[in-house]
């Protein structure tokens, strides 16, 4: 099923009917004893802003929550993505499945996916070097091309399974010893037919053209709507990099940081009887506030990605139906760090979303720190901001989502916005 094929749902926001380059969206949402975003202290996030520090969202989190969110409108089959370092073990799996040996699978699996310039891991040969972001199709196209050129890359196999035997025989001996080993394999010839120093990954030999360009077209974004609004770095295969569309920034409480310990104990179900004491503790940190989020998506960016693969028409549909989905992401998908353990999915008490040229954060305006309760008090304080932005900066259109704590007016927002009843 293609994007195109999809019935937009009722429930998305639609900001497509208005002129702009951009469409930018600020939300605020009420969370209240939630972990959705630790750093390494296990800590929630946090931001000094202001007066005051705030609770923080990572862009990446918030980025993370979207893309799954995605799959819930969208055919998984030709719109899902993965990002992961398994694309060889992956790629192994799909040709031992069209009924090759897996050992030879496994390194026919390497050869194909280093041709295309991703280097293998030495630690760990069926990982690649770096995290690669691409269709889940990828794995299936780069096994269907190992199996098709079985025979015609058979000499390219065996110096890639010599090139993993090696690797793994130095870490084996790295591990007993706790030494480097020597490498003397100083200029071994690549199938991008450079020349030098080992690099830290195992790159592919040397291996024509054409099985090049094939390995690398499987990359390919197509019109899978998750990559042309986020983008791709893959530096190491050639237009594998896509620019993102959109710009999302780490949201932040407009209150202060409001963070409580949790204490907890685990119960052995089968503790003997007569033996006091938990099996397990622990402390987890939650925190509450509302937090402020903004985002823009650049329209022409995101036209100019889908046209490589897609018609005008199609283009034209897919960058609408992307969009809604994008807005509405971001309103109502929650990162998911201890979603499970603390119910955090919660509904924005005020979205709005517009069409503009001047694609502006808001987040100025938050910056005296506003004590709880703050939803509603924040919401006037945005809707004001906006108002008076829009002497300099206007929006030329849009919709907002009001759903209060409590039975409150709507803030009055700029005169091209519309309230979106229910």
């Amino acid at each position: 099923m293609a994007l195109t094929d999809i019935e937009a749902d009722p429930r998305l926001i639609d900001t497509t009917v208005h002129d702009g380059n951009f469409v930018v969206v600020h939300i605020l949402t009420t969370y209240t004893g939630v972990s959705l975003n630790r750093d390494f202290s296990n800590l929630p996030k946090s931001i000094q802003f202001g007066d005051a520090l705030r609770m923080r969202v990572s862009a990446q989190s918030k980025n993370r929550a979207m893309r799954t969110f995605f799959r819930h409108y969208t055919g998984e089959s030709v719109q899902a993505t993965a990002r992961s370092r398994l694309l060889p073990q992956q790629t192994a799996r799909h040709l031992q499945a069209l009924g090759h040996d897996p050992e030879e699978a496994r390194v026919q699996a390497a050869l194909i996916v280093a041709s295309a310039g991703m280097q293998i891991d030495k630690a760990n040969t069926e990982r690649t070097r770096v995290t690669t972001y691409t269709t889940v199709q990828t794995p299936e196209r780069l096994a269907a091309l190992g199996s098709e050129l079985w025979d015609e890359t058979g000499e390219a196999r065996k110096k890639m399974g010599q090139a993993i035997d090696k690797a793994n025989a130095k870490r084996a001996k790295t591990s007993k010893s706790g030494t480097e080993g020597e490498d003397t394999d100083a200029n071994t010839e690549t199938s991008g037919g450079r020349k030098g120093p080992e690099t830290a990954g195992i790159e592919a030999p040397k291996l024509p053209q054409h099985i090049v360009g094939r390995a690398t077209a499987a990359f390919a974004p197509g019109t899978v709507a998750e990559l042309a609004i986020f983008g791709r770095m893959l530096a190491n295969v050639p237009d594998g990099t896509i620019y993102s569309a959109a710009q999302v920034a780490h949201a932040f409480s407009v209150d202060p940081l409001a963070m409580i310990t949790d204490d907890w104990t685990a119960k052995d179900d089968w503790q003997d009887l007569g033996v006091f004491g938990a099996a397990g503790k622990g402390t987890t940190y939650l925190a509450s506030g509302t937090l402020y989020q903004y985002a823009a998506l650049d329209r022409r960016a995101l036209r100019r990605t889908l046209a490589k693969s897609a018609t005008p028409d199609e283009t034209e549909a897919l960058a609408r139906l992307a969009e809604q989905l994008f807005v509405t992401a971001l309103a109502y998908a929650t990162p998911s760090s201890a979603r499970s353990r603390t119910g955090s999915a919660a509904c924005p008490t005020l979205t709005i979303a517009a069409a503009t040229d001047y694609p502006l954060t808001a987040a100025a305006c938050f910056e005296s720190a506003i004590e709880a309760p703050a939803a509603v008090t924040a919401a006037h304080r945005l809707t004001t901001y906006l108002r008076r932005a829009q002497r300099h900066t206007p929006l030329t259109g849009g919709i907002c989502r009001w759903l209060p704590p409590a039975d409150e007016d709507c803030p009055a927002l700029p005169t091209v916005l519309a309230y979106e009843d229910d």
